[in-house]
């Protein structure tokens, strides 16, 4: 049973378990110590693994928090084999393997926790009806010309046509960001895409990559998702805003886990929606929108 550290000081580092106790935290004394990252309590959490390769995760009554696949824990909680967990601003990878997929990629199908950037073009099955596909192909020729630009600078590890738009996979977060803020500034400024409007959602967590390059996998089921919630499935609470002030259009909406990632970078402006249901999710899921 192995750890790998995704992100930070230590990223791509790996940690091998044997059953028993292992404690987290920034003192010295911890086994797994994570001393650079000042979001960790001394004693911020275990991890316990008997030997049938039972993993569960305990929080320590921590200052920020232990969240596993982005939901916060409260009482001791089973970790897969492929989860990742977040303790801190430190995102963890729960393998069996030695040689995890997260550093040496295999041939044929692999699961790697990646960047999903979905993007659509708001009523575009309209415009085709309304105005024929010579019309709606040229919107689409508009978008693909501006978002390929954009990928000069930030390069997709994979991109895909969904027909209405495009899902594009990046090795991490703040590239996807990038691209996507971009891309609708020169959405909103240029006078070639005046009328042209454009949805996206971005998540971060574990893929599947099929032997032709595609995704699948839940967190590609929840880039969609987010990138297309409407007000109906807003649950009004005192956290977020209204239903009625929802964006339907020109909008970069993120996951609560993307949220975390990015929260120290004082250049990405981000805040709160509110609470959604997600078709095929369970609870609900708290969603922000990046806004500049």
């Amino acid at each position: 049973m192995y750890l790998f550290i995704l992100n930070g000081m230590k990223e791509g580092y790996r940690i091998a378990l044997t059953p028993g106790v292992h404690s987290i935290g920034r003192s010295a004394e911890s086994i797994i110590a994570l001393p650079d990252d000042k979001y960790v309590s001394n004693s911020h959490a275990e991890l316990h693994l008997d030997s049938s390769g039972l993993l569960t995760l305990h929080d320590l009554g921590s200052r920020n928090g232990t969240f596993l696949l982005g939901e916060i824990v409260k009482e001791p909680i089973e970790v897969k084999p492929g989860d990742i967990f977040q303790i801190g601003r430190t995102f963890f990878k729960f393998s069996r393997r030695s040689a995890d997929r997260f550093i040496i990629p295999d041939e044929g199908m692999q699961g790697n926790p990646e960047a999903i950037l979905v993007i659509d073009i708001v009523g575009s099955s309209h415009i085709a009806q309304a105005m024929g596909d010579r019309v709606a192909d040229k919107v689409k020729n508009v978008l693909l010309e501006k978002l390929n630009a954009k990928l000069q600078k930030n390069p997709a590890d994979f991109v895909k046509n969904t027909g209405d738009g495009y899902m594009i996979i990046f090795s991490n977060v703040r590239a996807a960001i990038k691209v996507a803020m971009d891309l609708l500034t020169d959405m909103r400024a240029e006078e070639s895409s005046k009328g042209i409007h454009i949805m996206m959602g971005i998540h971060f967590g574990e893929t599947t990559r099929l032997p032709d390059g595609d995704r699948s996998g839940l967190a590609v089921d929840m880039a969609f998702r987010v990138e297309s919630v409407k007000a109906e499935a807003m649950h009004q609470t005192a956290i977020g805003i209204k239903k009625n002030m929802l964006p339907r259009i020109d909008r970069i909406f993120i996951t609560e886990v993307v949220q975390r990632i990015i929260l120290s970078d004082s250049q990405i402006k981000t805040h709160c929606i509110g609470y959604f249901d997600l078709k095929g999710f369970t609870g609900r899921h708290k969603i922000f929108e990046i806004f500049f």
